[in-house]
């Protein structure tokens, strides 16, 4: 159930799902703003029930801040991802998202 919340969350938004190495699975994507700074979100992987979506600045303004949690059920990790995206684009203010050729805006 998770796993194609988060897959249609991407395809929904043209962003590329990766999995993340190791015993510890997660699911990640990057963003990108049209003046270079670079975004992730991510989703760890459920426990007892709960999911845990991050966003962070991997490079730009906001690298040095924290990462941004939200903490929710199974049945809102579409809603946390939507926010995560949300707070990102927020981020790339006065930029906008980029969009590689052949993604859709």
């Amino acid at each position: 159930m998770i796993e194609a919340q988060i897959q249609e969350w991407a395809n929904q938004h043209s962003l590329k799902l990766a999995t993340s190495p190791g015993a510890r699975v997660a699911k990640y994507v990057y963003l990108s703003s049209e003046t270079g700074e670079c975004f992730q979100i991510w989703v760890e992987a459920p426990a007892a029930d709960r999911v845990s979506v991050y966003a962070t600045c991997i490079e730009g303004r906001k690298e040095d801040d924290s990462p941004r949690e939200w903490v929710t059920n199974l049945a809102g990790t579409r809603a946390a991802l939507e926010r995560a995206l949300e707070t990102v684009e927020s981020w790339m203010i006065p930029s906008k998202r980029y969009f590689p050729a052949g993604a859709k805006p």
